[in-house]
């Protein structure tokens, strides 16, 4: 379909409610767009759309617009007449920046912005004021400061800048009182953490930011910690400890990632994670781990040098997956070191570890899953 039989078309589908375009050739859209005043959704999914007529601020009714990989660089102004717009997809378009207009959204909920080139949200994004989720991972040029006016943003549930080379969040982070999620993963310019929403129950950020990173122990509502990711400052901070002490204090937690290559941790004991049932974490030295919580059900220790003793799992009789990765020894005594009292372990893996040359096992009769 070419333009001219679209602009046909619709002068006969007023009423049309639903319009999908997606991967057609179209590069543009005929002004009689706006004549579908009862349009509820658009796709123009795979497009080669590069700009939106200046009429499609007239769809009152429209609740849904994608946009995925159409090679357009900027919305029109038109845009903020959407007023019942909920969600609004510009992943993987060419998108530069957002125009002021994007606050008039008031009903907006949904907003994706992945893999866009944008370089900086607008500070009227805060007036975004039911916006449940915010997704703009992998924006490279999105660089510097998210706006403090992001604290506006009162019903934000997900909020997600993996990726990106932002620096600074703002203080006004910790008026989001409603996020649960955060994903901070790769953000590898990110100077420092500020103080964050107490609701928050899944945290993502890059490991460099355990070496200035406040006490975070006050997020008790916190379920899911994940600090993982090479970063290339890690190596100035190699020879001191993260800070991971807080890390005890977090009562909730049912999954927790802390993986940084060869950095050796000051002790810890998880044995205060009560709810703990997936633990995955650099063990250099596996006697920096003070105590395991008996809820574990999956635990994966990475890059261990030294040699394990069995009282690291004498109480882990909910185990049921064991995993060694990037592990330094030649030979690991798995009956020495687990025992029999590992009733439910049913899956042992030792993966990424070309020193290994013996292991022995004998006594685990439980086991269904072995993967070397």
């Amino acid at each position: 379909m070419h333009v001219g039989e679209l602009h046909h078309s619709i002068g006969e589908m007023t009423r049309l409610k639903y319009l999908s375009l997606s991967s057609s050739a179209l590069t543009t859209l005929p002004d009689s767009i706006g004549k579908l005043k009862f349009l509820l959704e658009l796709d123009l999914d795979g497009t080669g759309i590069t700009e939106l007529p200046h009429s499609i601020g007239d769809l009152k009714m429209l609740t849904k617009m994608s946009l995925v990989m159409a090679p357009m660089k900027r919305l029109p102004n038109s845009i903020g007449g959407l007023e019942s717009l909920i969600e609004l997809n510009l992943e993987d378009t060419h998108i530069i920046e957002l125009p002021a207009c994007i606050g008039n959204l008031k009903r907006l909920e949904v907003l994706h912005l992945s893999g866009t080139a944008l370089r900086v949200l607008p500070k009227t994004i805060g007036m975004l004021e039911n916006l449940k989720r915010l997704e703009a991972s992998c924006c490279q040029n999105l660089e510097g400061e998210i706006p403090s006016e992001i604290g506006g943003l009162c019903c934000l549930r997900t909020l997600n800048l993996s990726w990106s080379n932002i620096r600074r969040l703002p203080a006004t982070m910790n008026q989001l009182s409603h996020l649960q999620q955060l994903h901070l993963v790769g953000c590898h310019g990110l100077e420092q953490i500020p103080e964050l929403p107490v609701s928050l129950k899944e945290l993502e950020f890059p490991p460099h930011l355990l070496w200035t990173a406040p006490d975070l122990s006050y997020l008790t509502t916190l379920v899911n910690l994940h600090i993982t990711e090479k970063t290339p400052q890690l190596l100035e901070f190699i020879r001191g400890f993260p800070k991971i002490e807080w890390i005890e204090e977090l009562s909730s937690l049912e999954r927790l990632e802390v993986i940084m290559r060869d950095v050796t941790f000051p002790p810890i004991n998880l044995a205060t994670l009560s709810r703990l049932r997936v633990l995955k974490i650099t063990c250099v030295e596996p006697r920096s781990l003070m105590g395991l919580p008996s809820s574990l059900e999956e635990l994966c220790l990475f890059d261990v040098k030294w040699l394990m003793e069995r009282s690291l799992f004498s109480n882990l009789t909910n185990l049921s997956s064991l995993e060694l990765r990037n592990c330094r020894l030649r030979e690991v005594e798995f009956d020495d070191v687990l025992g029999q009292q590992l009733v439910k372990l049913h899956g042992l893996g030792v993966r990424d570890s070309e020193l290994i040359e013996r292991l022995s096992m004998p006594t685990l009769k439980g086991l269904q899953r072995l993967i070397v």
